[in-house]
């Protein structure tokens, strides 16, 4: 079993509302990146704001929401809900997407899981896109010490973070599947 979590949690505030329902060739960006991901994995979940929870459950899929005292501590209280989830599924790792790439490769996931022994392995290009990435379920510890201890802070860098636990950077082979959608 593979278990996927689509980040769809932030503010928007590039976009001026609510990033993930935003049109996108004939639908919205969330449902590309559901049309991406969903062949590729055998669970599929959503993240949202807590205002921002109803209107996903449109797409028939579980929509978690981040604990509240880690709501607001940017992408990594997303992955931290996406490892509470599929550990809760008896997974060893989870697939993260942010909700704003609608053009994902279809072997994303695949290309992922092949990467043997790493707790995080995420893709890089041109830019690093660190939240296209698998983690491994044992993070949970750790992620959670470093959200404690960034909240005086105003939360954490997905960068920063990823960084300092000696992730493995996947060449992306092509950057456009990568491209994020900030403005319409």
């Amino acid at each position: 079993m593979t278990a996927a979590f689509i980040l769809a949690g932030g503010r928007a505030t590039r976009m001026g509302g609510m990033k993930a329902l935003a049109p996108w060739n004939g639908a919205s960006l969330i449902e590309a990146v559901i049309g991406r991901i969903a062949p590729q994995v055998t669970a599929l979940a959503l993240n949202a704001r807590p205002d921002q929870a109803e209107a996903l459950s449109l797409f028939r899929l579980p929509v978690l929401v981040d604990d509240l005292p880690l709501a607001d501590l940017g992408p990594l209280s997303g992955v931290r809900t996406a490892l509470l989830w599929a550990s809760g599924l008896g997974e060893d790792h989870v697939i993260t997407a942010p909700c704003d790439m609608p053009s994902l490769p279809a072997d994303m996931v695949a290309r992922l899981m092949a990467v043997e022994a790493a707790d995080i392995v995420y893709f890089a290009g041109v830019r690093d896109h660190p939240l296209c990435a698998r983690w491994n379920i044992g993070m949970l510890p750790v992620l959670d010490a470093a959200l404690a201890a960034a909240k005086a802070d105003g939360g954490l860098t997905v960068m920063r973070f990823v960084e300092r636990h000696g992730a493995i950077r996947l060449p992306t082979g092509d950057d456009a599947a990568f491209a994020n959608i900030n403005a319409l």
